[in-house]
């Protein structure tokens, strides 16, 4: 079976400039999404280069595991779920994966819960998405470029941000970490 991979590239940017992007393409309808982030008090996921949150959309709720290979990949592994509480999960396949990666999920505490509001853009290749990231402390705004075909990301997502006269140069800081 082939590792479910996602790259991405994540450069934070100025809320003009993030205006005129989500101006200049035609982006989806923005919606909200609350995340709730999880670890262990010794950080054992943290430490492994990793995170695990359940996503929530409207009554919807998605649990997701990712855990990070290199700078710009990330095994992912994600499920939608019935409940919104992390000590709930009865699912077999998540409960795998918690296992597969020693994850003892009676260990797990919430770490952080934040909103984003998100609006993507498809290309042939991958996915643009324009973030506006509510902290209890501030907000910041963020492109990410995410694909899943083999090219060259990294000139495609500078090609996209030339007219805006900046640079992907390495990935911000995650969402995650900022919220901290």
């Amino acid at each position: 079976m082939q590792e479910p991979i996602e790259r991405e590239l994540k450069i934070l940017v100025s809320k003009d400039i993030y205006k005129n992007m989500i101006h200049s393409y035609e982006f989806t309808k923005p919606w909200k999404q609350t995340n709730t982030y999880y670890d262990t008090t010794d950080h054992f996921i943290k430490n492994q280069k990793g995170a695990l949150r359940i996503r929530t959309i409207d009554k919807k709720h998605i649990f997701t595991l990712k855990i990070r290979k290199d700078a710009i990949t990330h095994i992912e592994l994600e499920k939608e779920i019935s409940v919104s509480n992390l000590k709930d999960i009865q699912d077999p396949e998540i409960l795998n994966w918690l296992e597969e990666y020693h994850i003892d999920l009676h260990q797990l505490n919430a770490i952080t819960t934040f909103s984003t509001i998100r609006q993507t853009y498809d290309f042939e290749y991958g996915q643009l998405c324009a973030d506006q990231t509510l902290y209890p402390n501030h907000t910041d705004y963020e492109l990410e470029y995410e694909y899943f075909d083999q090219h060259d990301g990294i000139t495609f997502f500078n090609h996209i941000l030339e007219p805006f006269h900046i640079q992907y140069i390495k990935n911000c800081p995650s969402k995650i970490a900022r919220a901290f």
